[in-house]
């Protein structure tokens, strides 16, 4: 069983930093969406953080924790900390604002939409990395629809990861944070945060990059007003 499972890992991490393309030529050699739903599986959906605030996350791979050994190690965790706050996560590998690479029904406004927000929760939606393929008028529209829809409070954008196209992930930055602004709503602009540090795939962060990033954001939606 265990040299099965470490090769089908490693191909879905590939997969999941390379994009659809080769997902479509190869789908008859792994289900990635079946492990991409195991992991998240595996991480659980306890929360991260014992503060009186209460945060819901919803994101993709980064919020997820793909690649880390210990998912729960991902960037919400350090915002919690920082904000001194509980955060509830929903992160699924390959999904965005436009759609969900690998497995129907988990782009983010259809996962926004099975959220069931108590009084006081307040909803982040972090992404964009998923979605630099996409029309920037089609980003733009389709994060005001999930915004809107889901009562967000914050949008957190792409950062700038060495295995996308960095002119298409400024694109997809500026057209969330238009979006942000449409909808009336703090924008968290990472497209600068040239300093974190990445894993191999040049796509996904180390756990020292989800600590600076995690921060960061927490530090800015502090300033914006949005967590307190």
């Amino acid at each position: 069983m265990s040299k099965r499972v470490v090769p089908v890992v490693v191909v879905a991490l590939a997969l999941v930093a390379g994009g659809t393309w080769w997902w479509r030529d190869h789908q008859e050699d792994v289900d990635v969406c079946e492990v991409i739903r195991a992991s998240v599986a595996r991480r659980g959906d306890a929360p991260v953080g014992s503060g009186s605030q209460q945060v819901v996350v919803v994101g993709d791979s980064y919020a997820q924790g793909w690649g880390l050994h210990d998912q729960r190690r991902s960037w919400p965790t350090a915002m919690a900390r920082e904000a001194d706050a509980t955060v509830h996560v929903d992160g699924f590998a390959g999904s965005g604002f436009t759609g969900s690479a690998f497995c129907g029904g988990e782009d983010f406004g259809t996962r926004a939409d099975r959220l069931d927000l108590a009084d006081g929760e307040v909803l982040v939606i972090q992404g964009g990395l998923n979605d630099v393929n996409a029309d920037p008028d089609a980003i733009e529209a389709a994060a005001v629809a999930v915004v809107e829809q889901s009562g967000a409070a914050a949008v957190v954008g792409p950062p700038p990861a060495p295995q996308r196209d960095q002119a298409l992930t400024v694109a997809t930055d500026e057209a969330l944070a238009r979006a942000a602004e449409e909808a009336g709503v703090a924008y968290v602009s990472t497209i600068d945060w040239d300093d974190l540090s990445y894993l191999p795939d040049r796509l996904h962060l180390t756990p020292e990059g989800h600590v600076v990033f995690g921060t960061r954001v927490a530090d800015a939606l502090l300033d914006a007003g949005v967590l307190r």
